[in-house]
């Protein structure tokens, strides 16, 4: 197979991760990094063995294959439009765009010129949830009826070196690691139908305690403790909670109940970290299901480009879609409108139904 060729536009905290991994697979070449500061990209180059660093206007004019949008929020509308508008393929770490219309026009765009559109997270790629996915679907739970997804810590402001932009509009938890929580419930159950949402905003300045901008002040724009309820087109109820309010929880992850037992699946952040836990109500505790699909790294953001490159080159579904990510930032904009205008709020777009990985497939193409 030809190598598929990658551009990699933004080289910030969340890029090392993406590059170690597409160096771990075995079809791509990456052809150059880019970003507005160009000592950064070339440090993350060097780093990687990229021999080309090009200034972000340049990218466009590349003789590759996919653009990689690694860039923050704010930038994904005008970058991921102009990646399509140049002929290459697009994939974007999430959002699509920041506003529900922007991302339905990403997606037309990319119809008429019949390019494909990938966009983060994949993590729902990884053995654990690819695991739940088979066990809902053979039935060992039953008919699924309800759900539950959390995740809560203690804030991006103790960690990440530029925490500033995550507390700003159509960031916070809800579109931060709603993704992470929403697009893995909608590949377990299906499309979301309805939902309803509250959320405060617990402290209204955050003390920086992470390097380099440690005793800042951010001031904070969205909610940082958010509860959903869904409803889902099969008739499930769920609730996702999501905060960066609570740094000491016995609660992470997801709880998938059926009509014949309880499937535990860990921190849909992560791709291989944790246990699935079976517990049918025949039996007197919760068992450890072996996960199907296992990888070597616990950690493989940038597999949904693996999975893009595959469809670019052998026509095979396309699994880490725009059309899912569309779907997961409609219902986004839907709860924190109900949180906002206290109602309920109707979800109108249909999540595409997304098979389990090929491991045949993947096993030839992979070197990990």
């Amino acid at each position: 197979m030809t190598k598929t060729k990658v551009a990699i536009v933004g080289c910030g905290n969340i890029a090392p991760v993406y590059l170690k991994n597409l160096k771990r697979f075995g079809i791509f070449e990456i052809v150059a990094c880019s970003d507005v500061d160009l000592q950064r990209a070339k440090a993350l180059a060097s780093e990687f063995s990229v021999e080309k660093v090009v200034e972000p206007d340049k990218v466009y004019d590349l003789d590759v294959d996919i653009i990689v949008n690694l860039t923050p929020p704010q930038n994904h509308y005008s970058i991921n439009k102009r990646v399509l508008e140049s002929g290459k393929h697009l994939y974007s770490e999430k959002p699509l765009s920041s506003e529900v219309d922007e991302a339905k026009e990403i997606l037309e765009l990319a119809e008429n010129k019949g390019l494909m559109v990938g966009c983060a997270p994949d993590t729902f790629l990884g053995a654990n949830i690819q695991t739940a996915k088979k066990l809902i679907h053979d039935g060992w739970i039953g008919k699924p009826f309800a759900a539950n997804c959390f995740i809560m810590y203690g804030g991006p402001e103790k960690w990440h070196p530029n925490p500033h932009f995550i507390f700003k509009k159509y960031l916070g938890p809800l579109f931060d690691i709603g993704p992470y929580c929403l697009t893995a419930l909608v590949f377990l159950l299906g499309s979301v139908k309805k939902v309803s949402g509250m959320g405060m905003i617990t402290y209204k300045e955050r003390l920086i305690t992470s390097e380099p901008h440690r005793g800042e002040m951010i001031e904070v724009e969205m909610p940082t403790y958010v509860t959903a309820n869904l409803l889902f087109d099969k008739g499930i109820i769920g609730n996702v909670t999501v905060s960066y309010d609570v740094p000491a929880t016995n609660l992470r992850g997801i709880e998938i109940y059926g009509e014949e037992g309880t499937l535990i699946v860990p921190d849909p952040n992560f791709f291989d970290y944790g246990r699935v836990l079976l517990r049918r109500h025949d039996e007197q505790e919760f068992k450890e299901v072996p996960v199907i699909n296992p990888f070597n790294y616990d950690n493989l953001r940038g597999l949904g480009i693996l999975d893009m490159a595959l469809a670019i080159k052998m026509g095979t579904p396309l699994r880490v879609s725009g059309s899912l990510a569309f779907h997961v930032l409609e219902t986004l904009h839907a709860v924190y409108t109900s949180l906002q205008e206290e109602r309920f709020v109707d979800v109108e777009s249909k999540a595409p139904d997304v098979p389990l990985l090929d491991m045949k497939l993947l096993r030839e193409v992979l070197y990990i």
